[in-house]
């Protein structure tokens, strides 16, 4: 009878043994990285617009391009004045999961309006504080609730003195952020 109960123990214990190595198994595999939440949420808010500051010009015309860096430049006969509002490129808060691929589409000629004139502007600059990318695409590196800063650059075209007489010229352009 003794031998019959040992035979039975040892089953069990055999039985608690595989029971124990598949528990273990799965338990392993609860703590791989989890699954990025879906749909990847992104979040962009516009702190900062683009500004060209002040200028003129005079009978060719020509650009004013600010980097994304915040640096301005002229090309032609256009004179970069030192007055009026700050130049600063735009800059974007984007919020997303660490490590996600963003692609920024931008519209080819904007029009800004201004006073018997209208000037045309490309987007063509971009770079991120956090991880220096300095294409439309980047990979976001601040995780949430922080952001990662986008800055935006253009060119802008500027006609003659009597196609562009002087005034304050505004527009809109909107950028479309595609996560991948």
């Amino acid at each position: 009878m003794k031998i019959a109960y040992n035979l039975i123990g040892t089953k069990k214990t055999i039985n608690y043994a595989i029971f124990g190595l598949i528990f273990t198994l799965f338990s392993i595999s609860a703590i791989a990285q989890e699954n990025p939440p879906i749909p990847v949420q992104v979040q962009v808010n516009t702190a900062q617009f683009l500004n060209f500051g002040a200028f003129t010009t005079g009978v060719s015309g020509g650009t004013v391009t600010v980097t994304a860096d915040g640096l301005r430049s002229s090309t032609s006969d256009v004179v970069l004045l030192s007055m009026g509002q700050p130049v600063s490129p735009a800059l974007f808060d984007v919020t997303a999961n660490p490590g996600t691929i963003i692609t920024i589409s931008s519209p080819l000629n904007i029009s800004l309006n201004g006073p018997g004139g209208m000037m045309k502007l490309n987007i063509d600059s971009f770079r991120t504080i956090d991880s220096y990318s300095t294409g439309q695409t980047f990979i976001t590196t601040a995780s949430p609730p922080f952001a990662t800063a986008v800055y935006v650059g253009g060119t802008l075209t500027v006609k003659n003195l009597t196609a562009n007489p002087p005034g304050q010229y505004s527009g809109s352009f909107t950028l479309t952020f595609i996560q991948q």
